[in-house]
């Protein structure tokens, strides 16, 4: 049962990877320290939303599968 929670584990935290790299990089700092902005008020559209929504289910699964390899390791 270790083994293929571990398994798990490797394949949740590639795919978390590989999930994350293509998102766009936002900066934070506003305007006035030289950046152009965030623009927080709009909603992400299309393949940005889908990255978002992705990322937070193989987060919480790689989470989960890290707290059931605890258990089950005790």
């Amino acid at each position: 049962m270790v083994n293929v929670l571990m398994a798990l584990q490797v394949a949740l935290g590639i795919a978390l990877i590989i999930v994350i790299m293509p998102q766009e990089n936002k900066t934070a700092m506003p305007s006035q320290y030289g950046a152009e902005g965030n623009q927080t008020y709009f909603k992400p559209k299309g393949k940005q939303a889908f990255l978002n929504k992705v990322t937070k289910v193989v987060s919480v699964l790689f989470f989960l599968n890290a707290l059931a390899l605890i258990i089950v390791t005790k």
